[in-house]
This record gives structure tokens, sequence and C-alpha cells, in this order.
């Protein structure tokens, strides 16, 4: 299911590589592009561990933000998450809620939909592998793309964990619009862990 992921969001990006529209080009709270505009309700985390582990994420996105202009841009889907995906006796068939499409780095997409299935698994590398790999046998990504990866990854789950203590706060008896919480940061200190690894080695 993981490859089935991967290549039918890619399928989804090829088939609108094509298209545009002005509507299309715009902001909203989801924007991976634009993901710094949560970077102030990092205060809003209690715990110091976890509030500088999600500004860890934040400036690890912020060192590649400025080249993202550069990169492939077209309109994505933009919340490939497991609940956005149709399934069908085993199978992956389709995606579902287009509401956070937007004209955005091709990148983003892949990112996007890695930080969400990359959770609750011993083995995110090997995840993002697979679904990587799925990806690639449609759409081909560039060297410059592939090096933004997985900062973005960490950028969107640096978002997800600031929008769900913003939404903990405001609302706690919404105990769904903030389940991503825990699985975003565990996520997140497994990353750290491999992006510290790499850089000792």
């Amino acid at each position: 299911m993981l490859s089935d992921a991967g290549l039918l969001l890619a399928e989804f990006d090829q088939a609108l590589s094509g298209f545009d529209h002005p509507a299309a080009h715009r902001d909203h709270r989801w924007n991976l592009a634009n993901a710094g505009q949560h970077m102030d309700k990092a205060e809003l985390i209690e715990d110091a561990e976890d509030r500088e582990l999600v500004l860890w994420a934040f400036e690890l996105w912020r060192q590649v933000s400025e080249r993202l202009p550069d990169l492939p841009h077209q309109v994505i889907h933009g919340d490939a998450n497991r609940s956005n995906f149709l399934v069908r006796d085993d199978s992956i068939v389709g995606l579902i809620d287009f509401g956070d499409c937007c004209y955005n780095p091709r990148i983003c997409e892949l990112a996007t939909c890695l930080a969400y299935l990359m959770m609750d698994h011993d083995n995110p590398l090997k995840v993002a592998a697979t679904v990587t790999s799925a990806y690639t046998e449609a759409v081909m990504l560039s060297e410059a793309e592939l090096d933004v990866l997985f900062p973005l990854v960490c950028g969107r789950l640096a978002v997800s964990t600031c929008m769900a203590t913003a939404r903990m706060a405001e609302q706690p008896d919404h105990p769904n619009w903030f389940e991503s919480l825990a699985p975003s940061l565990a996520l997140l200190r497994k990353l750290r862990e491999i992006g510290m690894g790499e850089q000792d080695s």
C-alpha cells in the first residue's frame, strides 16, 4: 500500500502537470512553502525539549526555503495523508479532499505525504524510500528537489505540531483536531536522531 500511495500520488501530479488556474495561486495555513508562518506558535508548546525540537525542524525548513522558488511548480493536492486515500481490497485507488490544493513546488506534494505515512513506523526511512521509489516511477524528481525533501518533511511535521498545539489550547474537547500531535513529535525525534547521525558520520 505504501507503493500504491507513491504511485497514485505521482499519477495525480502527472495528470495536473499542465493544469493551472488563478485561484490555485494562493496561500493557506497548510502551504508547506510558507511553513514559517507558524513558527511563532512554537511558544505555545509547554515542554521545553519538544519546543526546541520543533524549532530545529523549522530551522531545517528555513535553510532550504529560499531554494523553493527555483524548483518545478505545479498545482498539487497538498494533503495526501492516510485519511485522504481511498482503499479497495487492500489497494489505494484514489484521493479525496482537495481543500488544500494550490500552486506549489512539486516536491511539497511528496514531502507532505511522507510526513504522514512515516508516522508510527519503527523504520520511517524505509517507508520514505518505498513511497519515493514508487513516486519516481511516474514523476522524475531532480537532484535539487530530493535535496530539500528531508527538510520539507521536518517542516511539515513542525507545522502539524504547532497547529495541533494551538487547536488543543482553543478547543480541548475536539481531540480529532490534534490527534497528530504525539505522532508528529515522535517522528521528529527519530528524524533528528537520523539527521544528527548523518552529520557525525
